[in-house]
Formats: structure tokens, sequence, C-alpha cells
């Protein structure tokens, strides 16, 4: 069995990616994703496949995000739509990647939950059967949502442009 070290070394990105789609405020995502690390390493013993170590981890890092928003929601703190500035046009590269990257995390972020969960991990790079597995749902169900989502997310970037 992998140490968990190693995983943490290897996921941590992804699971810092896929928490930062659920909470905006950098203290709460370190919580969130110290929760889902908590997690992992409790879940570990379960898996039975280690080739499915990285879709077994965004599954519990999805389902500790979206318990985090449902329990957010009903304690009514800080909602998850607050803002971070709108940057301004005519800055250079790097502001303006930055801008375009904060402009597709609101849109990831104003999805329904169930496109939400499928979106996050396609900008992971995780193929539809990666995805299927990890969501413990249909391929087919994971392409009607992936073509739901970036429908919903062209236009809210178009709208926000």
């Amino acid at each position: 069995m992998v140490e968990l070290r190693e995983i943490v070394d290897v996921y941590a990105a992804m699971v810092r990616r896929i928490a930062t789609v659920y909470e905006r405020d950098p203290g709460r995502v370190e919580d969130l994703t110290q929760e889902v690390w908590i997690a992992v390493w409790q879940a570990l013993p379960l898996l039975r496949n280690p080739v499915t170590l990285r879709g077994y981890i965004a599954r519990i890092a999805q389902n500790i995000c979206v318990t985090h928003v449902r329990y957010a929601l009903v304690r009514a703190t800080q909602p998850l739509s607050g803002g971070w500035p709108d940057p301004t046009p005519g800055l250079d590269d790097a502001m303006t990647h930055a801008a375009r990257l904060n402009r597709l995390l609101d849109a990831v972020r104003s999805l329904p939950e169930n496109l939400k969960a499928v979106a996050t991990l396609y900008l992971e790079e995780m193929t539809v059967n990666e995805i299927a597995i990890a969501l413990g749902i249909s391929e087919s169900n994971v392409s009607v949502r992936l073509h739901r989502a970036k429908l919903a997310m062209k236009l809210s970037v178009g709208a926000s442009s």
C-alpha cells in the first residue's frame, strides 16, 4: 500500500482545486482540504483497486465539499457567492489570465451541484470513465451533465464578459 504522504504529494493540488470550487475563504479552503485528507486516510483501507486511487480521492473530495456547502447553507454562514474583485481590462498577460481563471471559477461555482461535480473533475483532466467511476454514475450520464455544464458555463462566462 502506498504511504499517505506520497498520496498527498501527488494529489494535493487536485484536492485543493476541488475545495476552492466549493469555498472562497482561503482559511476555510485549508480546513476543507484537511478534512478531505482525514477522510482519505480513513477510507484508504477500503480501496480495493489502487488503479482507481485518483477517482477515489476525487469522489471523497467532492462528497466532503458538497456536505460542507450544505452545512454552510444551513448555518447561514458567509455565502458561497461572495465576490472577488473584478479585474479591469487592459492588464498584463498574467492578470488577464488570472481574470479568465476567476471567471471560469465563478462559472463553475454557479452550476447546480450535479453539474458542478462533473465540471470540477473534468477540469482536473479526468476522463468521462474516471468521472463516472468517481461519482458512481454512468458514462452517458457524465456526458450529458458535462454537455449541460459546458453550455451553462459558456453562457455564464459570456454574460460576464
